[in-house]
Formats: structure tokens, C-alpha cells, sequence
């Protein structure tokens, strides 16, 4: 509704909006008219009146409800005009994974303790063949020595110490922050507090802790970061052992696709996949970066499978009657795998940086805090200009640390389990 001062002052906070928990809305009034010298915005929420004295303001609406957002304009002759604009906060549908990822955890390790426990009461490990129990013996020896050649190779022991300190954040920093942060609900703190002994990197727009937001976000980013390494490796190495070892027209067909996809910048591709997505979620961040980040690795394993059918003991393993399906499991797959363990942990690092990256696009997680959206919110509310320059740099080193932590151990890895690249 439009009020009128005077036959011109006219305020315009602009039409009604629905939108989801956690969304930040943009309030536009330029569209007011008249000889305006001062607009402020009135946002009653939480139980304060909060004001914003600037012609276009944004603001985040974390609780459920329906608010009346009202706009004044004044003309300096004590001439005053107002509206009011509607907004309908939704609640926002449970992400599972990061609603239940301690719970997910847990369940798993307890199924795992308990499978095992069954095993060894019912005998069942004593019916594993001396065989399988001797290349599993085997294999442990080999990861341990891969250990010890990362933890005496200089990049791999950096890599290493940086990424314990950082998983540790992530597992148990939580425990430790200064406020059990509930997204959901305004801080219990002042809104954009400087830093001060009781809050290290001050207080954000809504009144939480930034230095416990940072300790969330350590494990959110962390949790992205993996999850989508996983998928991406886990799907371009099926694609890449089926279309090596396939060959022919098969392989033409995949390849081709897979130049399609490559041809096509990652981060450009994400962007327009994310931009198709009305609401994006952790759950759906961490799909859009693992279901578009495949295509690098399914080449690097096709290029091994290619190498690898031609060995003597594939050729043998033919002779004898093998399946297929026996000759990717046994021999073809145990022998990629060693290449496309060292590729996973880099690309946790490209996803992590691609996280960051979108979420500071604006393509965040509703209702999720990581360091990428920390960074995109501190944007919103100009953080350097108003003495919280914490609130970028802080999670700004710790993305370039994490990123720079998996390189160093990737590149290690690459270097320990690639002969090409192996130091002789």
C-alpha cells in the first residue's frame, strides 16, 4: 500500500514476497518518488525493531512466519511517507546429511563393530581361504609402507599436519565453540559486534558468534569436500574401467561424451546446474559438485585400464576362463585403484574451493553454515568497511590452508603410486 505526503513524497518498499527459511531478500526502494533525503527500513523481528537506514537493504529472514517490513521516506521538510511490504518466511525442508551426519556416522561404525563381533563369534573368519587372507596381509603392508614414504616425503608430512589440525576442527571444534549455534534462530549476541575477548571475530548480522560459525562451518566445508571427492572419483572410475576395458565403438561413444563434459569448464557447468535449482541444500550442493566433477577421472583410469589389459597377467587370466567381471575385480581394478586414491584426495580439494566458490556467487546451502557461505555473508554486509575484517580473512586462510593441505598430500601420493612420476 502507497501513502502519499503532499501530493508527491511517495514510498515504494516494492511487491509482497514468499520466500524460503534462510533466504536473503533484497528490499529495493527506488521506485519511491518525490525529493527523498533519508530512507529507512523497519524489520520487527526476534522481538527488536531493527533499522536500516540506506535506499536498497537486504536482510535474512531465519524464522518461520509472516513479517511486515516497512519502508519511510522523508523529504528533509518534515514530510514523511510509508509502506509496507509483506514477506512470508517458509520453513525449509530437513537436509538429512546435515541434520543426521553425527547420527550417520555413529550407526555406521556400530554396524561395522557389530558385523565384526558376529564374525568372530560365529567362526566365519576362520572361512576366509589362507589366499585372500594372505594378499590382505599383503595389501596392509603396502599401505603402511606407502605411509612411511608420505610421512618421509616433505610435502606429504605437510600435507598431513595440516589436514589433522583441520579434521580435528572439524570433528570436535563444535564441542568446543563459545556458542552452540542454532541457525534457525537469531544470535543470542548484538548484530555485528566488533571483535572483543568475549567474541574473537565479532558477531555477524544476526547476532552469532563468528568464530563458532567458523568452527560449524569447518565441518560443513569438510563434509562437502569429501562427500563430493567420493562421488565424482567413485563414478568417473566406473565410467573409466568400463570404456577401457570395453574398447571399440564402446569406448568411441563414452569418450566422445566424456570430451563433451570436459570440453565445458567445471566451474561454469556448476553454475548453471546449481542456477536450475530453486533451493539448493547440502545434500544438493554436494551432488551438483560430485555429479559434474567426474570427467577428469574417468580418462585417467581409462588411460590405466588401456595399460593394464594388455599386461601378461590379464592376457593369463583370459587363458584360463576368467570372466570379465573376475578380470576388472581381481586384476584391472586393484591396480587403477592405487592412482585414483592419490586423484580423490585432490579432488576434495577442488571441491572444497568450489563450494566456496558458488556459495560466493550467491549459489549457497539454505540453512547451512560453511566457510564459503560465511564469506558470502560477510560480502552482504560489506564486513571490511564496518571493522570486521575477521569475518572474510579468517575463513578465507582456512579454505587456502585445507585446499593447500589436500594438494600437498595428493601430490605425494601421486608421486609415491605413480611409477611415472616415482623418484628412482
Amino acid at each position: 500500500m502507497l501513502a502519499v505526503a503532499n501530493g508527491s513524497l511517495v514510498a515504494n518498499a516494492g511487491p509482497d514476497q514468499t520466500v524460503m527459511q534462510r533466504t536473503i531478500v533484497e528490499f529495493d526502494g527506488s521506485s519511491s518518488t518525490g525529493n527523498i533525503t533519508n530512507y529507512t527500513w523497519t524489520f520487527f523481528y526476534g522481538g527488536l525493531n531493527r533499522t536500516i537506514k540506506v535506499e536498497n537493504a537486504t536482510f535474512q529472514f531465519v524464522i518461520p512466519g509472516i513479517y511486515n517490513v516497512t519502508l519511510n521516506v522523508s523529504d528533509g521538510k518534515g514530510n514523511r511517507t510509508t509502506d509496507i511490504v509483506v514477506i512470508t518466511v517458509k520453513e525449509k525442508p530437513v537436509d538429512i546429511l546435515a541434520t543426521y551426519w553425527l547420527g550417520i556416522v555413529i550407526v555406521a561404525a556400530i554396524i561395522a563393530v557389530i558385523s565384526s563381533l558376529y564374525a568372530a563369534v560365529t567362526g566365519r573368519i576362520r572361512t576366509i581361504p589362507e589366499a585372500t587372507q594372505e594378499k590382505m596381509k599383503l595389501a596392509l603392508r603396502q599401505w603402511r609402507k606407502i605411509l612411511s614414504q608420505v610421512l618421509h616425503n616433505s610435502m606429504g608430512l605437510a600435507g598431513v599436519l595440516i589436514l589433522v589440525f583441520f579434521i580435528a576442527m572439524a570433528a570436535f571444534g563444535t564441542f568446543f565453540a563459545p556458542e552452540k549455534v542454532d541457525f534457525t534462530h537469531p544470535g543470542p549476541y548484538g548484530q555485528l559486534q566488533e571483535p572483543s575477548p568475549l567474541h574473537w571475530l565479532g558477531t555477524d548480522f544476526f547476532g552469532h558468534d563468528i568464530f563458532s560459525e567458523l568452527l560449524y562451518g569447518a565441518r560443513t566445508s569438510m563434509i562437502v569436500g569429501v562427500i563430493s571427492a567420493v562421488i565424482a572419483s567413485v563414478l568417473g572410475a566406473l565410467v573409466g574401467l568400463y570404456s577401457g576395458y570395453a574398447g571399440g565403438w564402446k569406448d568411441e561413444v563414452i569418450m566422445r561424451a566424456n570430451d563433451v563434459v570436459l570440453s565445458i569448464p567445471w566451474l561454469v557447468l556448476m553454475i548453471v546446474v546449481a542456477a536450475m535449482l530453486q533451493e539448493i541444500t547440502l545434500t544438493g550442493i554436494i551432488l551438483i559438485i560430485g555429479l559434474t566433477g567426474w570427467s577428469t577421472t574417468a580418462r585417467m583410469v581409462r588411460a590405466q585400464v588401456l595399460s593394464l589389459k594388455e599386461r601378461q597377467f590379464v592376457e593369463r587370466a583370459k587363458a584360463i576362463g576368467a570372466s570379465d567381471m573376475a578380470i576388472i575385480r581381481r586384476h584391472i581394478m586393484p591396480n587403477a585403484f592405487p592412482l585414483v586414491f592419490a586423484n580423490t584426495i585432490l579432488t576434495v580439494a577442488v571441491s572444497i574451493l568450489s563450494e566456496a566458490t558458488l556459495s560466493f556467487l550467491g549459489l549457497r546451502p539454505v540453512g547451512t553454515v560453511t566457510w564459503g557461505t560465511m564469506l558470502s555473508n560477510a560480502g552482504d554486509q560489506d564486513a571490511f568497511h564496518i571493522g570486521l575484517q575477521g569475518w572474510i580473512i579468517v575463513p578465507g586462510l582456512c579454505i587456502v590452508a585445507v585446499v593447500l593441505g589436500f594438494t600437498l598430500l595428493g601430490y605425494a601420493l601421486d608421486d609415491i603410486m605413480n611409477p611415472k612420476l616415482r623418484k628412482r
